[in-house]
């Protein structure tokens, strides 16, 4: 069945899969960003500039008649109070993008269902995510929560610095910093996988009320992780294993992206969005995704990483290598 939806972002790394998923399957889709990061307009996708901040132009969209609406700029309970009020009587369903990072940290290994708690006091990010739940199920809004893990599409996984940089160091044959022995168990998604199961949502009113993760059900080690971007690399990889609690005195930001996340095992039961997605699963595999995404990645030529962390790498790895 098509539906008319509204994907209030669009051109992120997740939303972009699913805005191009959604046309394939024949929806009719409308994307309202600010338009710095679109490339281009997806073909068959009507586009709508504007900010969140005005409201003027954010009470117009409400006006426009529509299936579905996919928000994936919300980040406050705030941002979801606004859009209780414009959207309650404007549209059949609306899907918050959460996040799983709001999950009981830690969480002892064990393999994570939409029934564990959320309870992350390490991440404020993680904290308003799970409070703009809390707002949406106090509300008469039909939602819907999806929480996605790490999900990638041109961004290349990395752990304390960003892909780019992992890139950068791996080339330039610089040893890499692993947070603790490196044999957390980290869930990694292709984007494209997760909009599969994602468009499944849509107008569908088993999903009312109800919250899904969507996520590949095979973990990895980041020193599996790692080793294999250097391997596609074709480059030797030296990985320096330092605790977590060394990395937080030397870098106190870290503590939500790793505490808070990355440091933690992540393993998910997808049972749930299988069941009202035609058995769903991920197809691309750990070589494969990472391979796009290196190709993405290494079409920035003039890449250069931020001295003052690369320096910070280098301290960490001459104390604790």
């Amino acid at each position: 069945m098509s539906s008319n939806v509204l994907f209030i972002g669009g051109s992120g790394e997740i939303s972009s899969a699913c805005v191009e998923q959604a046309v394939i399957e024949g929806h009719s889709v409308t994307t309202f960003n600010r338009g710095l990061r679109q490339k281009a307009p997806f073909d068959g996708v009507d586009h709508i500039t504007g900010d969140l901040s005005d409201h003027d132009t954010i009470k117009a969209l409400a006006t426009q008649e529509f299936d579905v609406v996919c928000q994936f700029l919300a980040f406050t309970p705030d941002d979801i109070e606004r859009d209780v009020e414009l959207f309650r009587d404007a549209c059949n369903q609306y899907i918050f993008i959460s996040s799983a990072s709001a999950y009981q940290k830690p969480n002892n290994g064990e393999v994570i269902t939409e029934e564990t708690p959320l309870d992350n006091p390490f991440w404020s990010y993680s904290r308003k995510k799970a409070a703009c739940e809390a707002s949406l199920a106090d509300s008469d809004l039909p939602y819907t929560i999806v929480r996605p893990s790490h999900t990638y599409r041109e961004r290349v996984p990395s752990t304390v610095i960003d892909g780019k940089h992992l890139l950068w160091r791996l080339h330039n044959n610089k040893p890499v910093v692993v947070h603790e022995d490196g044999e957390t168990l980290w869930t990694i998604t292709r984007s494209e996988d997760f909009a599969n199961a994602f468009t499944h949502l849509f107008d569908n009113p088993d999903t009312i009320g109800d919250a899904y993760h969507i996520t590949d059900s095979q973990a990895h080690s980041w020193n599996s992780i790692l080793s294999s971007i250097a391997q596609i690399l074709e480059q030797d990889i030296v990985l320096t294993p330092v605790a977590t609690k060394s990395l937080l005195k030397l870098e106190p930001d870290w503590e939500g992206p790793l505490q808070g996340d990355k440091a933690n095992h992540a393993e998910f039961n997808n049972t749930k969005i299988a069941s009202i997605a035609d058995g769903w699963q991920c197809e691309i595999s750990l070589l494969d995704g990472l391979q796009r995404a290196i190709g993405c990645a290494l079409n920035d030529t003039n890449y250069a990483p931020d001295k003052d962390t690369d320096a910070l790498i280098d301290r960490i790895i001459k104390e604790y290598g």
